[in-house]
């Protein structure tokens, strides 16, 4: 179809994002850009090839908020050495507070869209169509167009520092409203046997016929949450504004300026739609007849404030608007041209995409999409090598200092050091390898003993136990019995099928008794003597003992434990602990190498699509509608 120079122009999601494909009124209820993702590097010539192939958004592409959920303390109450202390009302504790209480984290499931980064190998498109605003919605032609390209916005609230704790709290109870509700809906992230846990308990809901009521209920109080933050924001004229990044003189240095929802005058930074040309041997192709563009989203970027602050960051919340300008019949140059010269004709603006944020550098779901192999170097080969080449040829690693800090060994402790004239040191790549694994090694038990972040064991898993600490952690962790309703935020389920601890059966709430009282009570006593045995204190046989025992060094180490250390938040690490031993690869298996990655398992692509529209005159069409 060719459109008429006068009608006006329309921007929409791509046809086969549409609820009924092809359908122009169906086109006109679908006037967001679409974000498209790939886990290809080369998905802009995957998506030329064929537009619709990209991948569908799954739970790990939202937004997770953290719940603090309260953590009971059993037989050792007024001990607070757990994970996060907090404030009375429940906000985190502050340097200099004395905490009332303590709490777990939670994740809990927003509307807001995550984007991965590059680094994650996750890749994102903007999507859309242009169309004369007319009946039929035809394609507006290439020479219409001068400019065509889209914009990266910033939401803010302007909320003032007096009513930031005010905020903060309304949107602390939103979120425990949202993880009530979020757990009936098991849209909460957590280990496959806790998830079994959780549906087999609303299983049990939906047979006593209590489970809608107390969905609705949850539902209802989420509705209340958000009402009350509007109000909020109402009473206190809080003010929702949208931001642009403004270039400034100096190339890569820009800022943040409140900008309107869609100027014809275009002063802030922008990046190219290009058009999407059907290939000419492909029948079926996606932009065949179409205005198809597609620009590629930024995640990250070089440009700073004044100031240093990056442009993008993980904090912020973003939107992607895009635009075309209408082709001057003075301007010289015809067409769409990226780098042809403002014509001053008119703007059209799309609505604005759904609200994105970007996900941190280090996000543990997105560093796993990139596995990385560390080969360490064998040692027998090393000592060979060092034996068979002159000095100095297998150390390519120069380090130049103008003074030489020495440090002072005595007895095998450091006692002190000093500062000597300046020296060239040469090292080889595996000897530096194998002392970043050892220290990593000895700082990783020390962090977690002294900051009781006991939860980091369940970002390490080792084919076998490579460090004595863990292994003794291990061991005491599996006395806890695996099959008790405990899900992933180290809750327990009273209501979980019975078990039979030391020759007797608990059920109900003698689950959860039981359960305290091994870890309260089972674990600081036998705790102490794995960590005294890992710092080099073997157990010892006396007379008229029958099994050998330490001596007043684990003693020490359980006068410690007693100052310091709540056992229940180890019950959640027990779990993870007994699901990493069932883990365990047989003879033979495909995963000996002990990883428990999967790339591909939850990559699903998008359904394709087929026009739908009666009178389609470029793409195959059911003809289901007019």
């Amino acid at each position: 179809m060719v459109a008429a120079a006068h009608h006006p122009w329309l921007i929409t999601a791509p046809w086969y994002r549409w609820d009924k494909a092809g359908v122009p009124a169906s086109g006109k209820q679908h006037l967001q850009p679409t974000i498209q993702k790939f886990a290809s590097d080369d998905f802009v010539n995957e998506f030329i090839g064929d537009p619709q192939h990209s991948l569908v958004f799954d739970n790990d592409d939202v937004v997770y908020n953290i719940d603090y959920v309260a953590v009971t303390q059993g037989r050792l109450p007024g001990r607070l050495a757990a994970f996060f202390p907090t404030r009375a009302d429940g906000s985190p504790a502050q340097p200099g507070d004395a905490p009332t209480d303590l709490r777990q984290t939670k994740l809990v499931p927003t509307s807001t869209r995550k984007l991965f980064l590059p680094a994650h190998a996750r890749h994102y498109l903007v999507v859309c169509e242009l169309h004369c605003d007319t009946h039929g919605l035809p394609s507006v032609p290439a020479g219409e167009i001068c400019q065509a390209g889209f914009v990266v916005r910033r939401r803010r609230l302007a909320v003032p520092q007096a009513l930031s704790s005010e905020g903060t709290r309304l949107l602390r109870d939103l979120i425990a409203a949202q993880a009530v509700l979020a757990d009936l809906d098991e849209t909460i992230p957590v280990r496959p046997g806790a998830a079994k846990q959780r549906a087999a308990r609303n299983a049990r809901l939906k047979a006593r016929g209590e489970f809608d009521a107390k969905r609705q209920a949850a539902f209802d109080k989420v509705g209340e949450q958000r009402q009350a933050i509007a109000d909020w924001q109402l009473a206190h004229g809080i003010e929702n504004y949208v931001e642009g990044w403004i270039p400034g003189t100096h190339k890569g240095v820009g800022n943040w300026r409140v900008v309107e929802e869609a100027p014809q005058q275009l002063e802030e930074a922008w990046f190219p739609l290009y058009r999407v040309f059907a290939d000419p041997k492909i029948a079926d192709h996606s932009a065949r007849g179409r205005a198809l563009f597609f620009g590629v989203i930024p995640t990250s970027a070089f440009e700073t404030t004044n100031a240093g602050d990056a442009r993008f960051d993980d904090r912020s919340l973003y939107e992607i608007r895009t635009f075309f300008r209408r082709h001057d019949c003075c301007c010289p140059m015809a067409g769409l041209n990226a780098r042809a010269p403002d014509c001053d004709g008119l703007l059209t603006w799309s609505e604005a995409t759904q609200p994105y944020r970007l996900a941190p550098q280090f996000d543990t779901v997105g560093s796993a999409n990139r596995p990385v192999t560390i080969q360490m170097p064998n040692l027998a080969e090393l000592a060979a090598q060092a034996l068979a080449r002159p000095i100095g040829q297998l150390s390519p690693i120069k380090f130049v200092q103008p003074q030489a800090l020495t440090p002072q060994v005595e007895a095998g402790a450091v006692t002190g050091g000093s500062m000597g004239p300046g020296q060239i040191c040469h090292f080889s790549i595996p000897l530096i390898t194998i002392i970043a694994l050892f220290v990593l090694s000895i700082f990783l038990p020390i962090v977690m003993f002294i900051f009781q972040l006991w939860f980091l064991l369940a970002f390490k898993f080792c084919i076998l136990p490579s460090f004595k600490f863990e292994g003794g952690m291990m061991a005491e962790l599996s006395a806890i019995p695996p099959a008790i309703g405990i899900d992933g935020q180290l809750s327990i389920d009273v209501e979980a099928a019975t078990f039979d601890f030391d020759g007797v059966t608990y059920d109900g709430d003698d689950v959860r008794a039981e359960l305290l009282t091994v870890a309260n009570t089972n674990l600081p006593q036998s705790l102490p003597h794995a960590i005294a045995e890992a710092a080099g204190h073997p157990r010892e046989l006396f007379p008229g003992v029958a099994n050998p025992v330490h001596t007043a060094e684990a003693i020490k180490v359980r006068d410690d434990l007693d100052a310091k250390l709540a056992m229940g938040p180890l019950i959640g690490i027990a779990g993870v602990m007994h699901e990493q031993a069932a883990l365990e690869p047989e003879p033979g298996d495909a995963s000996e190498n002990g990883s428990r990655l999967d790339l591909t398992g939850r990559l699903q692509f998008e359904p394709r699509r087929i026009s739908q529209w009666k009178h389609e005159q470029h793409l195959p069409t059911t003809g289901e509608f007019l």
